[in-house]
């Protein structure tokens, strides 16, 4: 069925690159053949020539046309002012970008359900990736690009209520979907999706997924690297934080030539065992440490037998008392009468012993050779199940270390990748999403060296990522709090409901279209509505997403509903449990 003509209802008034105005003549008709005619609906312009462009309705205004003199009833008119967004080839086919048309043009139709479904349906066969609908007609689906979708970086913002959570489970459950032939099969498809899940709310809608938390995330602090360690350890606007960084990197790498002998180069940032209650005692000794007087030696009572001289402060010992002019106070001695008690109070935090006390089930440590095992655990390719998903509850994790555990994570991620295109056979590809729930929570616009290393590895993976199959799906509540370096690199936009106005206009500044019919609606959209834009679809697209089937943990509280309930007695013991971490 072809659009609908309405010539004898439409006068076009102005033609500009930017804007078209057409008056609609005859309201009442108007209303009778266009029921769901909205703003953010599409118009078909042609001219004689049959040469096309569609363009979104932006607004209205109403025009009073006076009939037969003044006292007579006026008979209002409208005048839609229309956004031109593209146009329909030599074969009907819809592109992108503007077109000559002649002037003036002769007829203005309404998009109907055919010629919208010619649109949407430019995304070639194989590469088409569903999950929603046109908001203004649920019959028409739309098809994004999937590998443009997924391989230049997606941003997913929305308000509180506007149904975000509902909307990344939707697309990660569209992705992970096996093909029929997978199904007979019972095999997984490629996907392989790393999600941080700051409220766990994600467990429900991915049943089959990998599920990591604080009481089985295996994370050991030998891991991390020089910026990851800092900012864990050192307080660094202390006076003297250069010379405790300064000991405690040289420490750290003695530790890691001691503790492995067989390799020849150890750094700093060598991701291999260390331990961080040798470290302590090193920095412990050098804080009361004596010299003597005249050649610097540190003046040890007894030494500890079979170890190496430059080993001897990693183990507990004694040192001889302050001599004038023979035995004077080591080169740092109550240098670090700060930074030992801080340093000991965080490793005996019983909160961070996931991070900073990991063990295996028969109480040993986890060492060098577990780094397998350790980086397996979030690809999916674990010795017990295989899985496209891995979900990172992070809602147990204590705030002060969320960064540094989302940054190291995330740049074990990227390393895998890295490595991995320097040994993988052509066509074995594997490629990676990282999705990073409440993402203004850890890589904020903020300068604070707290966020110093997250920020660092996410932008790394922004910048670089996409050459090595690794993604980033950015979601947040508050884009406008978000690093501008990171956000501004995605080239995908899912944007539903948002009524800051900060937010707003962040969005609308970074987008890569500059569509204002359909970006001024982002204040309005109704739940699990979203407007897409970017390149991935053949036009900026306002959306409605599919239902799940599983959904998240994230529907809001009915609080009139509970109040009215008879009063609810509550097991307080089993909070205290919970507070006191003791299940």
């Amino acid at each position: 069925m072809p659009s609908t003509p309405m010539s004898d209802i439409f006068k076009i008034l102005t033609v500009a690159p930017n804007l078209i105005q057409i008056e609609v003549l005859d309201a009442n008709r108007f209303k009778q053949d266009a029921s769901n005619f909205t703003i953010g609906s599409y118009l078909k312009i042609s001219d004689e020539a049959n040469t096309s462009i569609i363009a979104l309705v932006q607004s209205y205004k109403i025009k009073e046309t006076n009939v037969g003199g003044e006292a007579e009833v006026t008979t209002p008119t409208f005048v839609l002012d229309a956004q031109p967004i593209g146009f329909l080839d030599d074969a009907g086919k819809f592109k992108r970008g503007g077109q000559q048309i002649a002037i003036p043009p002769n007829n203005v139709s309404i998009a109907d359900e055919a010629l919208l479904k010619s649109i949407y349906d430019s995304v070639l066969e194989e590469k088409k990736f569903v999950f929603s609908n046109l908001a203004q007609n649920p019959n028409v689906e739309i098809a994004v690009d999937g590998d443009k979708f997924f391989s230049k970086h997606i941003a997913v913002v929305g308000s509180t209520g506007s149904g975000k959570s509902g909307t990344v489970a939707r697309i990660l459950q569209e992705g992970i979907q096996p093909t029929a032939d997978q199904n007979k099969k019972g095999a997984l498809n490629n996907t392989h999706i790393l999600l941080f899940d700051l409220h766990g709310e994600y467990r429900r809608a991915f049943p089959k997924s990998m599920k990591l938390d604080v009481g089985n995330l295996i994370l050991p602090y030998w891991m991390m690297n020089s910026e990851e360690l800092e900012e864990m350890f050192i307080e660094s606007s202390e006076s003297n934080s250069h010379n405790q960084v300064s000991q405690f990197k040289a420490a750290v790498t003695l530790n890691k030539k001691r503790h492995n002998p067989g390799l020849l180069k150890v750094n700093y940032d060598t991701p291999v065992y260390f331990s961080i209650d040798e470290v302590f005692k090193y920095i412990s000794n050098q804080n009361i440490a004596t010299k003597d007087a005249k050649t610097g030696e540190l003046k040890i009572k007894v030494k500890v037998s079979g170890v190496l001289d430059e080993y001897q402060l990693f183990e507990t010992i004694e040192f001889e008392d302050k001599k004038p002019s023979v035995v004077n106070g080591g080169a740092y001695a109550g240098e670090f009468d700060r930074f030992v008690p801080r340093l000991e109070t965080k490793i005996n935090d019983t909160r961070l012993e996931f991070l900073l006390k990991p063990r295996k089930a028969s109480k040993a440590e986890y060492k060098t050779p577990d780094l397998p095992s350790i980086l397996k655990q979030f690809i999916g390719y674990t010795e017990k199940e295989e899985t496209n998903i891995t979900i990172i509850d992070l809602s147990g994790i204590p705030f002060e270390v969320l960064s540094v555990v989302v940054s190291l994570i995330s740049r074990l991620v990227f390393d895998f990748c890295f490595y991995y295109k320097s040994i993988k056979s052509a066509g074995k590809e594997a490629p990676f999403l990282l999705v990073l729930e409440e993402a203004h929570n850890y890589i904020p616009q903020s300068e604070g060296a707290k966020y110093h290393s997250v920020k660092k590895s996410i932008e790394r993976i922004a910048k670089e990522g996409r050459k090595y199959g690794l993604s980033l799906m950015i979601v947040s509540q508050r884009p406008s709090e978000i690093s501008e370096t990171i956000f501004s690199q995605c080239n995908n936009f899912v944007a539903m409901r948002l009524t800051n106005p900060t937010d707003q206009q962040y969005v609308k500044r970074l987008m890569p279209d500059s569509i204002s019919a359909i970006t001024d609606t982002l204040p309005v959209l109704e739940r699990q509505e979203a407007l897409i834009i970017g390149d991935s679809i053949p036009i900026p697209t306002i959306v409605r997403i599919k239902e799940l089937t599983d959904k998240p943990d994230s529907s809001d509280i009915a609080f009139r509903a509970e109040w009215q309930k008879d009063w609810l007695p509550i097991v307080f013991d089993d909070i205290i449990k919970k507070l006191k971490k003791e299940d």
